[in-house]
């Protein structure tokens, strides 16, 4: 039992950096007196699929006396969130002029295009908690500028490290599927998800970590024109959406006063009638880890969110004229304020009259150095519902 508990942690630990420690049992001698080993190796996996080649030419064993991971692990040492290389698309600002009937090709293609609902779709609903949140969401204008996210606020944020290196963000749609974008996933084989942490530099009481090797991208993204820019991480184990008693005070006075965040819970997706609504002029909030300062080169080691509104595509095309479709959807913010680098993949939410959060964005692409006021463009939710439930079985609610 106790060997068994070493390996689980030593997994858990160290999971994030695409390592694969693992215990082993082994006679050392005809008495078959056993002797407990820490061994490692680093597998090459392409997405989603092991090819079961070895990176390392051999298994590495040692005692688990000596065991790095097991030291690491009891000195806590954390991964170094500062090293990680957010993983972002930029488009070049647009200077040509065009001509009005030029103008009037390049807003033909990014009219908006209601779904046909699908008559083979998923049959497993969302679960009932999608969308809810337990804070009271209080409007800020900024992720460059950086206002902190407080635990719970948005419980389906994800972050992603992937391969050990790059950063995105992402979101929970049900126990099983993260949503992203595919250029977060394109080129990488190993994805440590991260639920129910506001913070990557410390670790949170009910936060939940795992590394996924399945990932699902749109058959026909193109990394070059940045079209159907979504993808799909499926997690090795199903997610209990969890919560954690947090006290208002810093005494227990009695059980009323405590009370209960979930830090863990899904975000509603759109139905198939939102297909025909563009959202334009709805407010919307865009949260993740990017850059705090616009052409810097540190994440931030905590959740931010901005408030923006949602604009029309034809506003945005003046921006983005050869890269914006009607499969996108675009924001901007009348403070000065975008989502920037790392925020990538990261969800663009609205606050329904029902009060459940819907996810309308995941965040695409924008202008390098992410300069303040600029769109910023995102994938459009509704544009993609039924890849969502071809690819993961949900079903998509009328």
């Amino acid at each position: 039992m106790r060997t068994s508990l070493v390996c689980g942690a030593l997994l858990v630990a160290f999971a994030q950096a695409a390592l694969l420690p693992d215990c082993q049992l082994k006679p050392v001698d005809q008495s078959m007196i056993v002797s407990i080993s820490c061994c490692y190796r680093q597998r090459y996996f392409q997405t989603g699929l092991s090819s079961g080649t070895s990176r390392l030419p051999v298994e590495t064993c040692r005692p688990i006396n000596d065991c790095i991971y097991l030291l690491l692990l009891q000195a806590a040492v954390l991964p170094d969130w500062t090293q990680l290389k957010p993983v972002n698309l930029y488009v070049p600002e647009d200077t040509v002029v065009r001509s009005p009937q030029e103008w009037e090709e390049i807003y033909a293609r990014q009219e908006l295009r209601p779904l046909t609902p699908i008559e083979v779709v998923g049959a497993v609903p969302q679960p009932a908690e999608a969308g809810k949140t337990s804070v009271t969401h209080t409007p800020d204008p900024r992720i460059i500028g950086g206002a902190s996210a407080a635990r719970g606020q948005f419980p389906w944020q994800a972050y992603l490290i992937l391969g050990g290196s790059g950063l995105c963000g992402g979101s929970i749609i049900s126990s099983t599927w993260i949503l992203t974008a595919a250029h977060c996933l394109q080129g990488f084989d190993t994805f440590s998800v991260t639920l129910g942490s506001t913070s990557r530099a410390v670790a949170q009481i009910g936060s939940h970590t795992q590394v996924s090797r399945l990932a699902i991208i749109h058959a026909q993204y193109s990394g070059i024109f940045i079209r159907n820019d979504i993808g799909l991480i499926r997690l090795n184990h199903d997610v209990e959406f969890s919560g954690e008693y947090l006290r208002t005070k810093g005494i227990v006075l009695s059980y009323r006063e405590n009370w209960r965040k979930d830090v863990i819970t899904p975000v509603r997706l759109p139905s198939w009638s939102q297909s025909a609504n563009s959202f334009s002029g709805y407010p919307a909030i865009v949260s993740g880890f990017g850059l705090t300062v616009g052409g810097g080169s540190t994440a931030s080691a905590t959740l931010n969110y901005a408030d923006v509104a949602i604009i029309s595509n034809t506003v945005c095309s003046t921006t983005f004229p050869l890269n914006l479709r009607d499969s996108n959807i675009c924001t901007s913010s009348t403070n000065g304020k975008s989502p920037c680098n790392g925020d990538s993949g990261g969800p663009l939410v609205i606050l329904e009259t029902d009060g459940l959060y819907t996810e309308v964005g995941i965040v695409s692409f924008g202008t390098r150095d992410c300069p303040v006021g600029s769109p910023a463009a995102f994938v459009r939710v509704t544009s993609f519902l039924d890849w969502i439930s071809i690819n993961t079985g949900l079903s998509i609610h009328a």
